[in-house]
């Protein structure tokens, strides 16, 4: 093992660099940018943004674009049609109030961004004399104005520098981060009075366009702390792609006819029915789809999306006129809905840690559905609003102590309980990766398969506390990645043991029907041993410090 990590009491003198905040933000896309500017106008002098790919750069939307939903003043009818725009599919787990008080808000930060100097490249017609391309944002021309408002404002940056662990002091509170600069190959260290996590969701490694470092690393980070999970059984979220391409985005979905592999024509329902198309790749060979029922802005957006027109421009398919192969890619926990249980104020119940877009539980939102896109990304917003606040008067009211006594949460990838001198890293992920990325696994659940692959992973866990370790820095990050996706697949498997129906993105083979009597939330807490229980309040941070 490296010097920075030898010793579970990790100390800021074994690290190459160090750092002290008011406030860290681990994670670099537009929720965790927006965190660490708000942190900044709420009084954080010192702010530290610390991304394992590059700010400015990273996560989905900066590679497939997207736009945040918003109200829009006096656009009575469309608004309506907004809030309850995935209400149906939400049966009953969204909270209709939550989604229009983000709304509300995320038109309010549009209107910062504005006065900030944000202008969307996206061309999109006006709705009651309000402009609605406030939060469109395209790529990463869009990201790259957040990476140059943090300059400006005096915000550090650390690009290659993934966080490993969090730092707890004698009080319990997280005091920062350990990390590694993946370039440099050095250590690093951030004291912080607060820290925001903003790593986004995971999707396994499953190739989906924005996603490769989207691997589930702040849920490790918050569970070694202590955090609630919930939400996790609803995470079998796939989007439809052009065989061979890695775009799921799905503005095309709902002009599209899809076929089965016989030809035959599939009712489905855009991406509310990836389930159908699922269903006859298993039970035909395979899917198809023509977007011919599109008009001719349609061709003219699509030939916008470079990731997906340049596609078809190099197989030689006319999408409109033609049917193309499609599949399914997984896309998980990014745009589904489980995740981190956080307050009012973005707590994660564990003193000094806060939490931001996808990587938080977001039920409120979307309830069972899928969580991406405008709802998701006005989520990104608006909960790095009220995190970066809570999280810089928080800081303010207990700056870091440099010369407190430290300890390091990391442990599975990091520390293990005995030295081992073969690094498992790669093999843990392909493991993982068996049990969760195909769709006769996740599209459709059966208790058999649950159980088979939750005992499997749960053996490996146990298994990789003893061996999984990094023997060198580019190691390191392989490792924690590999112990946040197992992780991750454990509590997803262990809450789809625990409702016994189908709902939303949760599909049990043997329970084909919703539950009226089941609307609880599973609550999840733990490591090596998942703790769950039900409950028909909606989950809150403070009420499980209430309770707790």
């Amino acid at each position: 093992m490296w010097r920075s990590f030898e010793n579970p009491a990790v100390h800021k003198q074994a690290s190459d660099a160090v750092l002290q905040a008011d406030v860290l933000v681990i994670g670099g896309s537009i929720a965790g940018c927006w965190a660490a500017l708000v942190a900044k106008q709420n009084g954080a002098k010192r702010v530290v943004v610390c991304e394992k790919g590059i700010v400015g750069q990273a996560g989905v939307v900066a590679q497939a674009s997207g736009s945040a939903a918003y109200l829009i003043p006096g656009a009575d009818d469309y608004n309506e049609k907004l809030i309850h725009s995935r209400h149906a599919a939400a049966e009953d787990m969204d909270d209709l109030d939550f989604v229009r008080y983000v709304f509300g808000e995320s038109y309010q930060i549009a209107l910062q961004l504005q006065a900030l100097g944000f202008e969307s490249e996206v061309e999109r017609p006006d709705i009651n004399g309000v402009r609605s391309n406030l939060l469109a944002f395209d790529g990463a021309n869009a990201l790259g104005f957040f990476r140059q408002l943090l300059l400006s404002s005096g915000v550090s940056i650390l690009d290659h520098s993934p966080a490993l662990e969090l730092l707890q002091n004698e009080h319990g509170d997280i005091v920062g981060a350990n990390g590694i600069n993946t370039q440099l190959h050095h250590t690093w260290t951030v004291l912080a009075g607060a820290t925001i996590l903003a790593t986004g969701g995971n999707a396994f490694r499953s190739g989906a366009m924005g996603t490769h470092n989207t691997t589930g690393d702040g849920h490790l980070l918050a569970a070694e702390a202590g955090a609630t999970f919930s939400g996790m059984e609803f995470s079998g979220h796939y989007g439809i792609s052009p065989q061979g391409s890695h775009t799921t985005k799905g503005f095309w979905l709902s002009s599209a006819t899809f076929y089965d592999g016989n030809g035959q024509e599939i009712r489905s329902n855009g991406w509310e029915s990836v389930h159908l198309v699922g269903k006859a790749i298993l039970e035909t060979g395979g899917a198809y789809a023509s977007m011919n029922r599109g008009n001719a802005s349609l061709k003219v957006f699509a030939q916008g999306v470079p990731s997906i027109y340049e596609h078809f421009q190099r197989v030689g398919i006319d999408p409109f006129t033609e049917k193309f192969p499609i599949e399914l890619r997984y896309e998980g926990l990014i745009r589904s809905v489980g995740g981190i249980v956080i307050d009012d104020e973005g707590n994660t119940g564990v003193n000094g840690l806060f939490a931001v877009g996808d990587v938080t539980e977001r039920s409120k939102m979307t309830g069972a559905a899928m969580s991406g896109a405008g709802p998701a990304i006005a989520w990104c917003l608006v909960s790095a609003k009220i995190a970066g606040k809570h999280a810089a008067a928080w800081a303010l009211e207990r700056p870091v102590n440099p010369q407190q006594a430290l300890h390091g949460l990391g442990g599975v990838g990091l520390r293990p309980h005995k030295a081992s001198k073969r690094f498992h890293g790669a093999e843990v992920l392909q493991t993982v990766q068996t049990h969760i990325l195909p769709i006769e696994n996740t599209v459709f659940r059966s208790l058999n398969q649950v159980q088979q692959s939750l005992s499997t992973l749960n053996a490996l866990w146990q298994e990789q506390q003893q061996q999984l370790t990094p023997q060198n820095l580019p190691d390191a990050l392989l490792a924690r990645e590999a112990a946040a996706m197992l992780l991750d697949a454990r509590m997803m498997l262990t809450a789809a043991s625990q409702r016994l129906e189908t709902r939303g993105l949760h599909r049990l083979r043997e329970h084909p029907q919703a539950d009226a009597a089941q609307k609880q939330h599973i609550l999840l807490k733990g490591l090596d041993t998942l703790q769950w229980r039900k409950t028909t309040a909606r989950p809150t941070a403070k009420r499980l410090l209430e309770v707790n």
